[in-house]
């Protein structure tokens, strides 16, 4: 067998198997066997025809089994000598044979993990927001808190200041409505701007069980283009006026919670709350620039077939998760093909970092890791016995110690929020 290699791009190889007809012999040798003993000829024993006659007789069929055999055999054979790990199966290509005496030809086409050279891991510029608690942020906690103890008052009709919960449906041309936009339980407060200040305006005076159609004028992207319209069927189900309680002393014996007794400690609480939400945040965020930040520095193609496969395990989540929804899988792909290259990407030059920098987690980590754990004891254990669980843990301590490796090498530049509102 001889094999030659051609590099079609970062991740793609064609192999061109050449196999000697004495290399073919053997398996046709299996394949006239195989045929011989149940081959039914007149004249013969079942078992006892000629193998001249039966080469003769069962040419076609001997060939098809040759082909299989020895595509299925120098398959293998060839990825070994060439030391090539296929991320997936490969294809057959160009496939000549026409009989052993001038042996077989093929290729093999398959995608491996792309080999790559990082350009620049260190010194990435990154913004990293300043995490600040504002009073914004602790008036929206407050109003929260109040309106959970609100008192009720269901209306007829909607003026400034109620509380209107309805389904809207978006229409098209010709009042049409467009499947899959239709949103259900919106709940706007008339006159705050929080929903969009052109349709809470057309809320006032609706009633109760009403149904309307309501229109707002979208401004254009650019110069070029003119304003747009867009009409929604609005169904009202509710209209409530609510009465909030004072935020004093009296409003702390509505909480459920022994250890706030008083406004002060619960104006506290609210902060210490927000300064820990807000520098999760933060931190989320700037992980997330600093890996788009190693992208972009570090570009290169994700294998497609990586690609197609996450896009199966993700579909097949979804799915899951939608027992009772019909699921339209090319728009699921479509949406998600973006996240997929994303997130492969980043799996491959994270495990590139592991590899230049020889990181790696130790067993004690994930046993420490477990122990911080909030379980019980007894999970805890179980846990240490359960190989797969202790891999996801050991998967993301590495990316944890890769993170860290990035950051501490990063040129971060930190920036204050132009706009804080409130915590999600």
């Amino acid at each position: 067998m001889q094999v030659n290699v051609n590099e079609l791009n970062s991740y793609t190889r064609k192999l061109i198997v050449k196999i000697d007809p004495d290399e073919l012999k053997e398996i046709e040798k299996r394949a006239v066997n195989k045929i011989k003993k149940d081959a039914a000829i007149p004249g013969f024993r079942k078992g006892k025809v000629p193998v001249g006659l039966i080469k003769q007789r069962f040419s076609e069929s001997i060939k098809a089994e040759v082909m299989e055999e020895a595509i299925s055999d120098f398959y293998g054979k060839a990825l070994d000598e060439t030391k090539i790990n296929p991320i997936a199966q490969g294809k057959i290509n160009d496939l000549k044979f026409d009989g052993i005496e001038n042996g077989m030809e093929f290729e093999i086409e398959v995608e491996i993990e792309p080999e790559i050279e990082l350009k620049k891991y260190k010194g990435l510029k990154v913004e990293k927001e300043v995490p600040v608690v504002t009073d914004t942020m602790r008036e929206q906690v407050i109003d929260n808190l109040r309106n959970q103890f609100a008192t009720v008052k269901e209306l007829d009709e909607a003026k400034e200041g109620n509380h209107v919960t309805f389904d809207a449906q978006l229409l098209g041309e010709g009042n049409v409505p467009v499947i899959g936009r239709k949103f259900e339980d919106i709940q706007v407060k008339i006159g705050t701007g929080e929903f969009d200040p052109d349709l809470e305006k057309e809320l006032v005076g609706v009633k109760k069980g009403q149904q309307k159609i309501i229109r707002k004028t979208v401004e254009p992207k650019s110069k070029k283009e003119k304003p747009q319209v867009e009409s929604y069927q609005i169904d009202v189900k509710s209209i409530e006026e609510k009465t909030l309680p004072p935020f004093d002393e009296n409003f702390v014996q509505n909480l459920e919670d022994d250890s706030i007794q008083t406004l002060d400690q619960l104006k506290e609480r609210i902060d210490i709350n927000l300064k820990n939400d807000v520098e999760r945040r933060s931190r989320e965020q700037f992980v997330s620039r600093l890996i788009d930040e190693l992208l972009k520095e570090n570009p290169f193609d994700a294998p497609a077939s990586m690609v197609d496969h996450y896009l199966e395990h993700l579909l097949h989540d979804i799915k899951d998760q939608s027992k009772d929804q019909e699921v339209d899988e090319a728009t699921v792909k479509q949406n998600y093909r973006a996240y997929a290259i994303h997130n492969i990407r980043w799996y491959l030059i994270k495990k590139k970092i592991v590899e230049l920098e020889n990181i790696e987690v130790e067993q004690k980590e994930i046993n420490e890791w477990i122990d911080k754990m909030k379980l019980e004891e007894k999970q805890k254990e179980e846990f240490k016995k359960n190989q797969q669980i202790k891999n996801r843990i050991g998967e993301d301590l590495l990316e944890q110690k890769v993170i860290g490796l990035l950051e501490s090498n990063a040129d971060i530049v930190e920036i204050y929020p132009q706009e804080n509102s409130g915590s999600k």
